[in-house]
């Protein structure tokens, strides 16, 4: 069972992005903030695509309603309220070793 919930917090912060938001989750006093304030900070850390370039404010936010934010929220890690279109963080200890565990910066892959 330790194992499995392992693999799930491996999986969940996998994604840059989602590392990135609740790295910002956590940085609030509140453990709440805007969804808005999250595309700015994404935005403002993009890190390049495939492609070479980074997203746009108008993709991140598609990205982070319907990929991230409810992949946290899945695992119990964010309550999203839609209507306030605010997130708040919900602390998983697991969750949390996981990234403290991980270097500050994870060098990206040269092509």
């Amino acid at each position: 069972m330790v194992e499995k919930k392992l693999d799930e917090c491996l999986k969940l912060v996998s994604d840059t992005h989602r590392r990135r938001v609740i790295q910002r989750l956590r940085e609030k006093s509140t453990a709440k903030t805007t969804v808005e304030d999250l595309v700015d900070h994404l935005h403002g850390s993009n890190l390049p695509t495939v492609t070479g370039r980074g997203l746009d404010r108008s993709q991140l936010s598609l990205q982070l309603a319907h990929t991230h934010l409810p992949k946290l929220a899945d695992h119990g890690v964010v309550e999203i309220d839609s209507d306030a279109k605010t997130v708040r963080y919900q602390s998983d200890e697991q969750v949390e070793a996981v990234l403290d565990s991980l270097p500050e910066s994870i060098p990206q892959r040269n092509p």
